[in-house]
């Protein structure tokens, strides 16, 4: 969300600020994933199969914008986001920190909630990883744990898919990645270390601040 305005600000055109942030943004859920992985908190399946219907959903996302007040659907999504957040601060279980069974109602949550993330992504122009990080949480009872890990590695995957594109067009500008890259890499490691050791508690409370602030973000902007 920061990077574009500050590579703007640095003076590069727009399309390289946008290349150079999607790779920075890989960089640092590609740093995550390994650390996550050699902490065995991410489940493949569920990665996989939430990435499945982006692109649809992301189409018809775009669609819908012209078909519906784009006003009303903020709103409604915002203060749904709200309620969320709220759910997630006030919910004492901790959900379950082993990979669950395969089974049907879990290929059916995540295909439709890859789904459901396209759509959000392509409507409201945010990223669709906080409908994963719901679906993850709410509707497979994982833990925040196993779900944060499982969320980076689909955000590898599709930041990945999303930037080289950008690279192939030229959108990219290698003095800046450079920097970017050391620090996002860094960073990534931090930021699992720091989720490996916080408590379950403070983490759920600070993604349902997170959510909170897409939420109040979507209502008043």
């Amino acid at each position: 969300m920061l990077l574009v305005p500050l590579l703007l600000w640095s003076g590069l055109p727009i399309h390289q600020a946008i290349g150079t942030s999607l790779f920075a943004i890989w960089v640092t859920s590609f740093s995550a994933t390994v650390g996550y992985a050699l902490q065995r908190r991410i489940d493949y399946r569920v990665g996989l199969l939430l990435d499945s219907l982006d692109v649809p959903g992301g189409i018809l996302g775009a669609y819908l914008t012209v078909l519906f007040s784009a006003r009303f659907l903020r709103t409604a999504f915002g203060i749904f986001l709200l309620c969320v957040s709220f759910y997630l601060i006030l919910r004492k279980r901790e959900g379950i920190t082993s990979l669950p069974p395969l089974t049907v109602t879990l290929i059916l949550a995540t295909v439709l909630g890859s789904f459901a993330s396209g759509l959000v992504s392509g409507f409201f122009g945010i990223g669709g990883g906080i409908v994963d990080e719901l679906v993850m949480l709410l509707a497979l009872g994982m833990s925040i744990k196993l779900s944060a890990g499982t969320a980076m590695f689909g955000m590898a995957l599709t930041t990945g898919a999303a930037f080289f594109p950008h690279l192939f067009l030229g959108h990219f500008s290698p003095p800046h990645a450079l920097f970017l890259a050391v620090g996002c890499m860094l960073g990534g490691q931090v930021g699992v270390r720091i989720s490996q050791k916080a408590p379950a508690r403070i983490l759920k409370m600070v993604l349902g601040v997170v959510i909170a602030s897409v939420g109040v973000g979507l209502i008043f902007w």
